[in-house]
């Protein structure tokens, strides 16, 4: 087999690895092996190389999932930043718009900025973010499902069904932004929420700070053109920002 053929079944092998990860939770070299018809030296060297790609984490005998940073901790720092990105936000949602509002600290603040509001329509999986609205006379949909150490409510792939909504817009956070990868988190599950959210919007909305910049994270959402505006802190460098052709607000 020619080199550029090996490259590309090794590649394929790979992406249906992160699939069986972001499906099962984790994964197993001797399942792996036997599933591709390789050796685990095999697995063990393409779990190796995803590992060192930020994809996944490597423990005996498999892989997990590479997590977050624990909410408590991410929700003390920027602080300033995420306030003065959470109200230019909440500026761009319009009378009675239908809102999905994503998981994360920077999401909850949004909903924060949006609780005085009595128009909407939320629709959200995190639980953060519907106990800001708890006291709105806005209409608060929670989408259902398994919860994650995040609050977060998520479904597996084959229990997921595709709700019965209309997003005007949709509040996204995310792990990470690089013109390489896009737009990137830490949970498989959670991206699947946000691929089902985003094709019910009309508008996506990017909520992010600049620590986001150039970070890539294990699973990818899309490009960065899967979001219409970017809503930041400070300008993002210049091969981001031309990366990223859209709007860019930064108050």
């Amino acid at each position: 087999m020619a080199q550029d053929e090996v490259e590309t079944v090794r590649s394929s092998r790979q992406r249906d690895i992160l699939k069986a990860l972001q499906e099962a939770g984790q994964v197993d070299v001797k399942a792996l092996a036997e599933r591709f018809g390789v050796t685990g030296m095999t697995i063990r060297r393409d779990l190796a190389e995803l590992d060192q790609a930020g994809l996944l984490h490597r423990v005996h005998g498999g892989a997990v999932p590479r997590r977050a940073p624990a909410y408590g901790s991410r929700s003390s720092t920027m602080m300033p930043e995420k306030a003065r990105i959470a109200t230019a936000v909440a500026d761009l949602v319009g009378p009675g718009a239908a809102v999905g509002i994503d998981t994360g600290t920077t999401c909850t603040a949004v909903a924060a900025a949006l609780a005085h509001r009595s128009d909407l329509t939320v629709i959200t999986n995190s639980l953060h973010a519907a106990f800001e609205l708890r006291d709105t006379g806005s209409r608060v949909l929670v989408l259902g499902g398994l919860m994650t150490p995040e609050l977060s409510l998520v479904a597996s792939t084959a229990a997921q069904e595709r709700p019965q909504v209309h997003l005007d817009v949709l509040v996204l956070g995310c792990g990470g932004l690089s013109a390489e990868r896009g737009i990137t988190y830490f949970d498989p599950a959670e991206v699947e929420v946000r691929r089902t959210l985003a094709a019910l919007a009309d508008r996506v909305v990017l909520a992010a700070d600049h620590t986001k910049f150039n970070r890539k994270k294990a699973m990818a959402l899309g490009p960065l053109s899967a979001a219409d505006i970017l809503v930041t802190d400070q300008t993002p460098p210049a091969e981001l920002a031309t990366a990223f052709s859209q709007t860019i607000v930064a108050p």
